[in-house]
């Protein structure tokens, strides 16, 4: 049996169409058309777009990281829940940020180690998947928005990214442990403390935008 993630454009499919939700990409997936046209805007100045809604030529598998300068934020421990089970599992996915083309254009590359998933997925292969964009727009012409800088930048990209990821129910989100790198570093304690309570029963973006908004505000 071929398993379909919602990593990679949804869960449903269309005869004769492929993916449903690549249905609404425009023609045009240039990064420029897609951020003015297609992209999601969950706060002011923040944008995402998301390959767990539909898959732009530009994201999906990425063979190996090499090349890309992605920087390993943590590792997160979570519930398998991107294909239908009759068992709960749990799985532990490395987390990495990298830039797209500019310094505020953020991509999420993710991979799921296989765990327990060898039990239930014979073929299932680890991979890295670039599955989330989001880009900052800053008010302030010039103003310097590197992650290293603007550390709660990380933390609204991963809670968008668990958000996309489905892990609203209690007990999805098991533990999340930063990397040792120098990004890693930048995540707070507060936000590794409250994670596994912090986005339960959260149903929509606008839910989403209001834990988004807790935040500093963007200079």
């Amino acid at each position: 049996m071929q398993y379909l993630m919602s990593r990679y454009g949804g869960h449903t499919i269309v005869i004769g169409k492929g993916k449903s939700s690549n249905d609404k990409l425009p023609e045009d997936q240039s990064l420029d058309n897609m951020l003015d046209n297609y992209a999601t805007e969950i706060i002011p100045n923040h944008f995402y777009i998301s390959s767990y809604d539909a898959l732009p030529d530009w994201m999906g598998g990425i063979e190996k990281l090499k090349g890309t300068k992605a920087i390993k934020l943590g590792t997160l421990e979570h519930r398998f829940n991107e294909i239908f089970l009759q068992h709960n599992i749990s799985v532990k996915t490395d987390i990495y940020i990298t830039n797209h083309q500019w310094n505020n254009v953020f991509a999420i590359i993710i991979k799921t180690h296989k765990g327990s998933l060898d039990l239930f997925i014979d073929d299932y292969k680890e991979g890295y998947d670039y599955v989330l964009q989001v880009f900052i727009r800053s008010k302030v012409e010039g103003y310097d928005q590197s992650l290293s800088k603007n550390p709660t930048y990380i933390e609204k990209i991963l809670l968008i990214l668990f958000y996309k990821m489905g892990l609203t129910y209690e007990g999805d989100i098991i533990e999340f442990i930063p990397s040792k790198t120098f990004l890693g570093k930048k995540i707070s304690k507060e936000f590794t403390d409250t994670i596994t309570e912090k986005l339960i029963r959260l149903e929509t973006d606008e839910n989403l935008g209001e834990i988004l908004l807790e935040y500093e505000i963007l200079k």
